[in-house]
């Protein structure tokens, strides 16, 4: 494969499957260089030949983990591979999906083969309906074999029928496959005990499932696709690219500010999680240490949840030191102000969250007020300060709504912004506050 056939490769599939990744250069190389190797400050340097003296330099915000590099290094075998073949270089276009999926299987299962027509299955059926509806799908995937061989019990025959759309959805009740491909039972899953799986809220039961070699894998009526393995989401196929997903380095990189309430942390990122596979997408900023008052300039009154906030913003009217749609004559103890119709909001929502924090909230709880629109504000110690808060943008601002209101609350901590169609990007600024800079992408 030629540099520019590689570099094509590389970025329609290598890059898709790590969001946020980019090419940032090259570098000399000789044949003692691996074809895929860590580089520097997590980077990768990747090449198709031994011969060649070049390495593409791809860098991503969060760095490469070793396992990420084995996948990698497995795409670039299986297209050397593909292209010692004649026949089969004439074919590569269309069959690089097939590579990336193949990879993906191998770094989770021995049985991959098993694995990846299973995946070949589901696509047949994200594109087509059953009675008029979209139909998902849940299996557990074991690594032990059938006992019995009977070929209607093929999980490729099994799918192959229109009544399988109505058995397992992926939340509640799956299908076991064996590790040679016949169906072997079905589960009910009970009520799990726990809810920090690094799952989305809705498919937290598969997580809880797939404990040792066990695998997960859910067809969404979405058309998306999901591979769990111990106990989380390893691998999402969303609009038709696959998206690896490494929850504790983007949880550890939201340590920027503090090293201290990684319950938080992770409570925030489990959030933005589910919102982005409920596909209504949000905005969350965690509030550093010391800026819970700074980030108040950008907030209405009749937004905040917490008694000493809305003391802070009266206070600030009275001194004239930043504007509020409120006078100092309307200034009201609190419990009075919430009672105005503007405050129908805050009052419910006060009443709804009680003196909870946001970890302590149930999930479900915590996806429903991220559903709403506008942003989530969250003090550095889980306190929340404000939902669906309509945010105030300087003059200048850039990029969406979402987007331009993420990037003005990076000043005050890490700002998260959840599209509508999923994907996930954190953002920070450096110590001087001079520059917003993206903190990960995810999806």
């Amino acid at each position: 494969m030629d540099k520019q056939d590689f570099l094509e490769f590389v970025e329609k599939n290598i890059l898709g499957l790590f969001t946020g990744s980019e090419i940032v250069g090259e570098e000399e190389s000789t044949p003692r260089d691996a074809c895929v190797a860590l580089g520097s400050n997590g980077t990768v340097l990747i090449k198709f030949n031994k011969q060649d003296e070049y390495r593409f330099v791809i860098k991503r915000v969060q760095p490469f983990k070793t396992f990420e590099i084995s996948i990698i290094k497995s795409v670039i075998d299986e297209m050397s591979r593909i292209y010692t073949n004649k026949l089969a270089r004439e074919y590569s276009k269309q069959i690089e999906h097939i590579i990336i999926e193949k990879a993906i299987c191998k770094s989770i299962t021995s049985n991959y083969i098993v694995l990846q027509n299973l995946l070949s299955s589901l696509e047949r059926w994200s594109m087509r309906t059953y009675e008029g509806n979209h139909t998902s799908f849940g299996f557990i995937f074991t690594n032990k074999k059938a006992k019995e061989k009977n070929n209607n019990l093929s999980i490729n025959n099994f799918l192959y029928k229109d009544f399988s759309a109505l058995l397992s959805d992926g939340k509640d009740t799956f299908m076991e496959i064996s590790s040679d491909g016949f169906l072997t039972g079905y589960i009910t899953s009970p009520k799990v005990a726990k809810e920090d799986f690094y799952a989305p809220y809705e498919y937290i039961k598969m997580a809880g499932i797939c404990t040792g070699s066990k695998i997960g894998v859910c067809l969404l009526a979405e058309g998306d696709i999901l591979l769990f393995k111990d106990r989380m989401l390893t691998f999402a196929k969303r609009g038709g690219t696959w998206a690896c997903f490494t929850h504790q380095v983007v949880i550890d990189k939201m340590a920027i500010h503090s090293t201290d309430y990684e319950d938080v942390r992770r409570a925030v990122y489990l959030s933005s999680l589910d919102t982005s596979f409920n596909r209504c997408g949000g905005c969350i900023v965690h509030v550093g240490a010391n800026e819970k008052y700074n980030v108040l300039k950008h907030i209405n009154a009749a937004d905040v949840l917490t008694e000493d906030c809305y003391k802070y913003i009266m206070d600030q009217n009275k001194s004239k030191s930043f504007f509020s749609e409120l006078t100092s004559e309307d200034y009201q103890p609190f419990e009075e102000f919430i009672k105005e119709d503007k405050c129908a909001k805050t009052a419910n929502l006060i009443r709804i969250i009680g003196n909870k924090k946001f970890q302590e909230l149930n999930r479900k709880l915590r996806l429903e007020l991220m559903g709403i629109d506008g942003a989530t504000i969250v003090d550095h110690d889980g306190t929340i300060l404000a939902v669906g808060a309509i945010i105030k943008i300087e003059a200048g601002s850039t990029g969406g709504g979402r987007l331009a209101a993420a990037k003005m609350l990076s000043n005050y901590g890490v700002a998260i912004k959840i599209s509508n169609d999923g994907s996930i990007q954190g953002f920070c600024t450096d110590r001087n506050k001079l520059r917003v800079k993206p903190l990960f992408i995810m999806g």
